[in-house]
């Protein structure tokens, strides 16, 4: 019993990192045709029905009654937050709303836009709408949750809107050659994005955020592009990314393609597992164990059959190292 027990429990941390911890109130808020400023509920808001809410613009704050039922189907639920606050200081060119629960548990929802600043958002313009949203990383790591524009709030649904930016960043080195598999890391995620391909060229399709972008030197490890913009929708992105030569020989070191799979990987203590790498015949000097929080927890000599160290039970990472180059990584859990 106890270990059918441990398996739901760590399955269930799997999935989180897949899936919000906290549920989401605010779905989307954007302004109508007279100015007021129209709040909507998405269906993780059952989880709020029976809490405390305090709704503020930063100045003035309210505690209104809200009917938010405990039934998913219900949703989503618009209000006019105008007609519960007739001294809301928002407006599409600026504001600030936050929302705070008290209840079995408690949480904090804010957002705030603007002309420039510390913000989430550019200002609204015509008919967008702002949205709540989150991503799961490529590789299915990390979860992200972040505020983003849509065209219109018809758009949005299921805390996701099909309204987008494109960014595509090309790299090469000095002399004008592509410079290919080189990761790019996007709104500070531990683990690579996005690689270039052969021709150098990085292509995105995004939500409509605060975004930030980031390439290390795959030699020195040196940041080597820092980008923060407020992407817009329909917005077309592009940048050139020069990367210097360290050496006369490793200026255009080859970084081998890898993907990475572990068999198994769910294992027990004293359990080997495989490192499956595909047809690549590349070499690599060592592997790199982190914890489910990015800690590494220790570095080993490169093996294809590989029996971890005692672990409490629990997610981690598997890295392939090569040089001064980290590559791809895989999850497994281990399991007492």
């Amino acid at each position: 019993m106890r270990k059918i027990f441990m398996l739901l429990l760590f399955s269930a941390a799997v999935l989180l990192l897949a899936n919000p911890m906290v549920p989401r109130a605010i779905q989307q808020f954007w302004f109508d045709d007279s100015g007021d400023l129209m709040l909507q509920f998405g269906w993780e808001s059952c989880m709020f029905s029976d809490h405390e809410i305090t709704i503020s613009d930063g100045v003035n704050s309210i505690n209104p009654v809200l009917d938010l039922p405990n039934d998913e189907q219900a949703y989503p639920i618009t209000i006019n937050l105008n007609a519960l606050m007739p001294d809301l200081g928002v407006s599409p060119e600026s504001g600030f709303l936050q929302l705070q629960f008290e209840g079995g548990f408690s949480s904090t929802e804010q957002v705030s836009w603007g002309p420039g600043g510390d913000v989430n958002l550019s200002p609204l313009i015509s008919t967008q709408s702002i949205y709540q949203t989150g991503l799961i990383d490529p590789g299915g790591f990390e979860y992200l949750e972040f505020w983003a524009k849509s065209d219109h709030p018809d758009m949005v649904a299921e805390y996701d809107s099909s309204t987008r930016s494109i960014i595509t960043v090309y790299t090469k080195y000095q002399d004008g050659t592509p410079a290919a598999n080189i990761p790019l890391y996007y709104q500070g995620a531990w683990t690579p994005w996005a690689h270039s391909d052969a021709e150098g060229m990085i292509e995105l399709i995004l939500p409509c955020a605060r975004t930030r972008l980031q390439i290390r030197h795959p030699v020195t490890d040196e940041l080597v592009f820092d980008e923060q913009l407020y992407a817009e929708p329909a917005g077309c992105y592009v940048y050139n990314v020069v990367l210097q030569a360290v050496s006369n020989q490793d200026a255009h070191q080859e970084i081998p393609a890898v993907s990475l799979k572990l068999s198994p990987n769910v294992i027990k203590p004293e359990q080997k597992m495989q490192l499956d790498l595909g047809e690549s015949e590349a070499h690599f000097d060592k592997i790199r164990l982190f914890d489910v929080k990015g800690r590494m927890v220790g570095e080993y000599p490169f093996t294809k059959s590989w029996q971890p160290p005692k672990l409490n039970s629990g997610v981690y990472f598997l890295q392939l190292v090569q040089g001064d180059n980290a590559l791809d990584l895989a999850r497994f859990i281990m399991l007492k």
